[in-house]
């Protein structure tokens, strides 16, 4: 398993700060939003300035870490199932 790998299931989202200074933008929403597409990441413009979105993202964070977490959980019960089941099925007393 090499390092990208791991870092697929790593929360990222791709952020365009200061929308609230719409004539010195210098990347277009749909140019964000398609360069997240290929990243594969959630997009989100903010303005620290004016706290626009700043709170929805970092709950948009965490939102992803909790099913990231939970989604590791599940694996994680799953496998140790597995390997219990396979222990029984190979293990007979007499």
């Amino acid at each position: 398993m090499g390092q990208g790998a791991e870092l697929d299931n790593i929360p990222v989202m791709l952020v365009g700060n200061k929308c609230d200074e719409a004539e010195a933008r210098e990347v277009q929403t749909n140019l964000g939003e398609a360069q997240a597409k290929l990243w594969k990441c959630n997009f989100m413009e903010t303005s620290a300035k004016t706290n626009h979105n700043v709170k929805e993202l970092f709950q948009e964070l965490l939102n992803m870490e909790k099913n990231r977490n939970m989604s590791l959980q599940l694996d994680g019960k799953s496998k140790t199932q597995k390997g219990t089941k396979m222990i029984k099925e190979k293990c007979m007393l007499m």
